[in-house]
C-alpha cells in the first residue's frame, strides 16, 4: 500500500463519508433513480443536490462520532464495516433498517444468524467494508492543536448549513415531495439508517422502567371452567384426570392450545384461496374455521409476539409499556390456569416471564434436529404430544413455532414435505429463481399444516376424557421478492400487506363448544370479519370465561357467538394457581 498523506480528523471523516455515499448506497441510489429518473437538466441538478444533502447528513453524523480524537479511527473503521453489512442486506433483501430491525439483530440467536452468512455476504463486506476499514486504521492523522481542530469543526458546521440553505433555496419543493412521499428512503441511507436505529434502540432499552401495573389482579375463571373442588387446578397427571372425569362433564380437564406461527403469510395459505393447496390436512378437519382478514401488530417477532399477548393493541403498544403490565399469560395464571410454553423460536420475547419455556432437546429428536441448525418444529410438537398425558384440570399451552422463518426455508421441513419443486436450498437468494424461493416457502406452510392437523388429531383422540380447543395465528407475514423485497421487518407504515396479513384458524372439540357455550356455525359466519392481533388478548380471556377488568368485550371475536354462562351451584372459587 502506498504511503498515505496525513489528514486531519475532519478530512478523514469527510473521506469516509464520501466512501459511504458512493460505495455503500447502491440500494439508496437505485430507489432514488426509480422514483425520479433524470429526464431534464433540472432533474439532473436535483439529483446532484440530493447527493450533496446526503453527504452533509452523513458527514455531520460521523463528525459527532469522531469528537474524541483517539477514538476517531476505530469508530470510523467500525462505521465502514457495519455500513457494508447494512448495505448488503438492504441491497440483497430489500429490507429497511430502523430501531425494530436493530432490535431483531440483538434478539436473534447465533444459529439463526448463521443462516444469513454466505460467500457473497463475506465477499461484499470484505471488499467494501474490511479493506477500506483497514485503510482508515492505517491512515496517519495530523496532530492539530485543539483550537485549530475546533476551528475546522466549526467550519464544517457552517459549510453544512450553507449547503443546506442553498439546496433549500433551489430545490425545497423537490426534496420535500420526494422525502415526504417516500419516507422509507431514510431507512435505506447507509450509515444513517443503522446508526439512528442503534441509537433509538439503546435509548429505548436504557429508559427508566415504568411503574408496574398488575391489571390482572382479581382475575377469576367463571362457572363453566372453574376448577372443580375435588380436583385442584394445580393437580396433574392421571389422578387429576380420573378425578375430573368422575366428577362429571363440566369438571373434565380442559386444555386450550395457542399456536403462535412464525412468518406465515395469509397469501400462501391454501385455506385462504391460494392457487396451491398448501393446507390440505387442515382443509379436512371438521369444524375448523379460517379467518380471512387478520392483521398483525408488527412485522417482526420482537414486536408482534409481546404485542399480541398484551392488552395495549398496536396503536398503544411499546415494549416498555408491555413489560410494565400483566400480559395474557400472567392473567391466566392469576385466574387459576396452569400454563406451559413450548418454544422453538429464539425466545418468548418476555411474554413467558413467570413460566418456564420448554425447549426440545436436540439429542432426543435426531430426525428434526441437525447439528448447527435450528430444530424443526416437529421436535416441539412431539414433546407437546408426549406431555398431553400429564394434564391439569385447566391448562393453557402456548407453542411458539419457527415456522416459515427465512432465509433458510429449506431447513424448516423434512424431505417428505418438499412437495413443491424445484426448491431453493440456499440462503443466498441471488442464487435462486424467485419461483424456487416461493416453492421452498410453500413447503414450510405445508409442514405447518401437517403439524397443526396432527396436534388437533391428538386432541381429538383425548375427547372422551378431555375438552380442548386450538387457536393458531401467525406473528407476521413475509415478502417473497415482490417489488424486490424479501423477508420481513419493514417499518409498519410502509410495510406491504404481505407482511401484515396473517392466517388464523380455530378449532374446538364438541365437548369444548358445549362447555364454552359457543356456536361454531356463528363463529364460521364471522370468518371474513376484519380482525387483528388486538383481538387475541380479549378473545382468549372471553373464550375461557376469565373475568377481569383488563378484558374488553367489544374486542372479543367470540362474544357474539357465546351463550350466557349459567352459574353452577356449589362451585368452589377457582383461587390462584400457576
Amino acid at each position: 500500500m502506498p504511503r498515505l498523506r496525513p489528514l486531519s480528523t475532519v478530512a478523514l471523516t469527510a473521506l469516509v463519508s464520501l466512501w459511504c455515499l458512493l460505495a455503500l448506497n447502491a440500494a439508496f441510489w437505485g430507489r432514488v433513480w426509480a422514483l425520479r429518473p433524470p429526464s431534464s437538466f433540472h432533474d439532473a441538478v436535483f439529483l446532484a443536490s440530493l447527493a450533496l444533502l446526503a453527504f452533509v447528513v452523513i458527514n455531520l453524523l460521523l463528525s459527532v462520532l469522531t469528537l474524541v480524537r483517539p477514538l476517531a479511527k476505530p469508530l470510523l473503521a467500525l462505521v465502514v464495516v457495519l455500513g457494508a453489512l447494512a448495505s448488503y442486506f438492504v441491497l440483497a433483501y430489500g429490507v429497511l433498517i430502523d430501531k425494530t430491525m436493530i432490535r431483531n439483530v440483538f434478539e436473534t440467536d447465533a444459529v439463526e444468524s448463521a443462516e444469513l452468512v454466505n460467500a457473497k455476504l463475506l465477499g461484499y463486506v470484505a471488499l467494501l467494508g474490511v479493506l477500506p476499514a483497514l485503510a482508515v486504521l492505517r491512515w496517519p492523522l495530523l496532530r492539530l492543536s485543539w483550537r485549530r481542530e475546533a476551528l475546522q469543526r466549526v467550519g464544517v458546521v457552517v459549510a453544512s448549513l450553507a449547503a443546506v440553505g442553498l439546496i433549500a433555496a433551489g430545490f425545497y419543493q423537490d426534496h420535500a415531495s420526494l422525502l415526504r412521499n417516500n419516507r422509507e428512503l431514510r431507512h435505506v441511507l447507509v450509515p444513517v439508517n443503522w446508526i439512528a436505529g442503534v441509537g433509538s434502540h439503546i435509548a429505548e432499552s436504557t429508559r427508566k422502567p415504568l411503574p408496574y401495573e398488575p391489571i390482572g389482579d382479581g382475575a377469576r375463571t367463571g362457572a363453566r371452567l372453574a376448577a372443580p373442588s375435588a380436583a385442584p387446578a394445580a393437580a396433574t397427571g392421571a389422578t387429576a384426570a380420573a378425578t375430573a372425569v368422575a366428577a362429571g362433564g363440566p369438571d373434565r380437564p380442559f386444555v386450550m392450545v395457542l399456536v403462535v406461527g412464525e412468518t406465515a403469510r395469509a397469501a400462501n395459505f391454501g385455506l385462504a384461496g391460494y392457487a396451491r393447496q398448501t393446507t390440505p390436512e387442515l382443509a379436512e378437519v371438521p369444524g375448523l374455521v379460517y379467518f380471512t382478514e387478520v392483521s398483525s401488530c408488527g412485522t417482526s417477532t420482537a414486536i408482534s409476539v409481546p404485542c399480541m399477548f398484551s392488552d395495549l393493541g398496536r396503536e398503544g403498544f411499546s415494549p416498555q409499556r408491555a413489560r410494565a403490565r400483566d400480559n395474557l399469560i400472567d392473567i391466566l395464571g392469576k385466574a387459576g390456569w396452569e400454563r406451559r410454553w413450548y418454544g422453538n423460536n429464539t425466545n418468548c420475547k418476555g411474554v413467558c416471564r413467570d413460566v418456564t419455556e420448554s425447549r426440545a432437546e436436540p439429542r432426543a429428536h435426531p430426525q428434526f434436529c441437525k447439528p448447527g441448525q435450528p430444530c424443526m418444529d416437529g421436535a416441539m410438537f412431539e414433546d407437546f404430544k408426549r406431555d398431553l398425558g400429564t394434564l391439569a384440570s385447566r391448562q393453557v399451552i402456548v407453542m411458539h413455532m419457527l415456522g416459515s422463518h427465512g432465509p433458510g426455508y429449506h431447513l424448516r421441513y423434512p424431505p417428505a414435505f418438499a412437495r413443491f419443486t424445484p426448491e431453493c436450498r440456499q440462503t443466498d437468494f441471488s442464487k435462486c429463481a424467485v419461483t424456487d424461493i416461493v416453492n421452498a416457502y410453500d413447503n414450510t406452510v405445508l409442514y405447518t399444516d401437517h403439524l397443526l392437523a396432527d396436534a388437533i388429531a391428538s386432541l381429538q383422540r383425548l375427547s372422551p376424557q378431555v375438552d380442548s380447543a386450538l387457536l393458531y395465528v401467525s406473528d407476521h407475514g413475509e415478502s417473497l421478492g415482490e417489488n424486490g423485497i424479501f423477508l420481513h421487518a419493514m417499518p409498519y407504515a410502509v410495510a406491504p400487506r404481505l407482511q401484515t396479513h396473517v392466517p388464523m384458524v380455530f378449532w374446538a372439540s364438541p365437548g369444548a363448544t358445549d362447555r364454552l357455550g359457543v356456536d361454531m356455525a356463528c363463529i364460521a359466519s364471522r370468518r371474513d370479519t376484519p380482525l387483528s392481533h388486538d383481538n387475541l388478548f380479549h378473545s382468549v380471556l372471553g373464550l375461557l370465561d376469565v373475568e377481569t377488568r383488563a378484558r374488553k368485550p367489544e374486542l372479543d371475536l367470540f362474544a357474539p357467538c357465546r351463550r350466557p354462562v349459567q352459574p353452577v351451584a356449589g362451585r368452589a372459587d377457582p383461587g390462584r394457581a400457576g
